[in-house]
């Protein structure tokens, strides 16, 4: 029996029925949309329950193995995705000690971004299934990927969620990240879900089990044998070295836009850079916004206005905020990173391109843009920033590194630009501290496991109150600092120039899912129209 004979038979009813059946009563099985979403939950950080990943979707294919009615779709839809990224972006409720934005600004993002992005994911595959059948086998893992690299369009942009994050415990299961990026990792995933589905489907068919068991373990199995040999081999020899230091000062955020606190906080973090320059490291790191002033760049900034520098010969790299007056007269702003050589000269500077939505960015702005003076978040307004523009690759005398300001992390296409500009590791800077102990920190390093991978790349991660700490090419953490201490860590990082395939070529699976989907569309178009 084939893929397509298994689910054109008994188990699939004819057209009349399908849309003709009406199911609008609840049962015990309605609970299964929401346990897939649970199993999910518990797969990703930070609890990191990483081998649910692979049998976490298998209740809802068993939900929507049944006959399509429209309630039963949207159920699954709705049920599965709010409990998942209910679960997940729970953190976004953290603010509210800060804003009463929070708490619309979670049901936005849960109710208008990501709810309707899973339904589209949901009705797709039941409407490929019923209409042209196309088994959850040869659907399902490409209108997943699709799915996920939708939520990084638009104003509302936000790829916080990528199922593939669910293993980043584990970073051997993650070596082939650097041929398919993220995505296939999520692809990968959701091939093995559907295979154990139509497994269990087929439990009453030993003919049937036994094809889909060993599909799924050529599948997982030659996976991992690459990944295996990615592990083991390493990553030969790296160009060079370079001694880093990293400064988590661990200041609240309840004080650290209070002008009370500005000069106390600015003291702080000097103590802690002349103490991290005594490790004799080339590169010291403070966190992002370290400095609590805007600076402005039409005019000359030394560091040493708000501080003593130590002798040495580090150069030190900071979060800040900065603002410039436009050819208009208009004041921008902008969440930047600046360079600055050991005297406390400024060398180069990057202004974040990503901006969160609604705490940098004001969504919509051309259209909503007048309500922005409404809303303000700890006495700053509303969505000020404005985005860079320049995917900048500073310099330091023996390596070149890029910065991935706060939820950039979560961009993979920004690494990768930074990787083909020549910069030979990564930095992290972030100011956590919005979100206490809730799941953001975790999940917002735990980013940094692929594209380390992905690009074959060390990374140096510094977060005001943390998690802080470096990773090599191989998506290990060597180092790791707890959240809400203060703490300096020093360490030598690989410098890296090949490039893999991934940074070379980029998300290829996208495009492969998004022709996939445009042929099952062709073929549908075909069966209503005959043409």
């Amino acid at each position: 029996m084939t893929l397509e004979d298994a689910t054109s038979t008994a188990n699939t009813p004819s057209r009349s029925s399908v849309w003709g059946a009406k199911v609008n009563s609840w049962s015990a099985e309605d609970l299964y949309p929401a346990l897939a979403g649970l199993l999910m939950a518990l797969s990703c950080p930070p609890i990191n329950l990483s081998f649910l990943a692979f049998v976490a979707l298998v209740p809802l294919f068993l939900y929507l193995d049944k006959p399509f009615t429209l309630t039963r779709t949207v159920r699954a839809g709705v049920l599965c995705s709010i409990v998942y990224f209910g679960i997940e972006l729970s953190w976004v409720n953290a603010m509210g000690t800060f804003s009463w934005l929070a708490v619309p600004g979670y049901l936005v993002i849960l109710l208008g971004l990501h709810v309707p992005n899973f339904f589209f994911f949901v009705i797709t595959i039941v409407a490929l299934r019923n209409y042209i059948c196309v088994p959850f086998l040869y659907s399902a893992p490409f209108a997943w990927v699709i799915c996920e690299r939708l939520r990084c369009y638009g104003d509302l942009s936000f790829p916080w969620c990528t199922f593939g994050y669910s293993l980043t415990r584990f970073p051997f299961l993650l070596q082939f990240a650097d041929l398919t990026g993220i995505y296939g990792v999520s692809f990968w995933l959701l091939a093995l879900n559907v295979l154990l589905f139509e497994a269990m489907r087929a439990r009453r068919q030993p003919a049937g089990w036994r094809k889909y068991a060993m599909v799924w373990l050529l599948v997982f199995g030659s996976v991992n044998l690459y990944n295996a040999w990615r592990w083991f081999k390493g990553i030969g020899q790296p160009s060079g070295q370079l001694a880093v230091a990293v400064v988590q000062a661990n200041i609240p955020q309840r004080i650290k836009w209070d002008d009370r606190y500005s000069r106390q906080v600015l003291k702080k973090i000097f103590a802690l850079n002349a103490t991290a320059m005594q490790s004799s490291a080339d590169l010291v790191v403070w966190p992002e916004t370290a400095l609590p002033y805007y600076v402005d760049e039409n005019r000359h900034f030394d560091l040493t206005e708000m501080g003593e520098l130590p002798e040495g010969k580090a150069q030190i790299l900071t979060g800040l905020l900065d603002s410039a007056t436009d050819s208009r007269g208009r004041t921008r702003f902008y969440n930047a990173a600046a360079l600055f050589d050991s005297r406390g000269t400024m060398l180069e500077r990057y202004k974040k391109i990503y901006l969160v939505p609604g705490s940098e960015r004001y969504p919509f702005r051309r259209l909503l843009g007048f309500t922005r003076s409404f809303f303000k978040i700890q006495d700053i307004s509303y969505g000020a920033m404005d985005s860079g523009h320049d995917a900048t690759v500073f310099t330091l005398p023996r390596a070149k590194f890029s910065v991935l300001i706060c939820y950039e992390s979560a961009f993979p296409e920004l690494a990768r630009t930074f990787r083909l500009r020549g910069s030979n590791f990564l930095v992290n800077i972030t100011n956590d501290a919005w979100f206490g102990r809730s799941f953001a920190p975790y999940q917002d390093a735990s980013f940094l496991v692929l594209r380390a991978i992905e690009n074959r790349t060390a990374i140096v991660r510094c977060a005001n109150t943390g998690i802080s700490g470096f990773l090599d090419p191989l998506g290990r953490w060597q180092q790791k600092t707890e959240l809400n201490t203060e703490a300096i860590l020093a360490g030598t990082i690989p410098l890296t120039a090949q490039l893999t395939f991934y940074t070379r070529f980029g998300d290829l699976i996208v495009y492969v899912s998004f022709a996939v989907l445009g042929l099952f569309l062709c073929m549908a178009l075909k069966k209503k129209y005959g043409v």
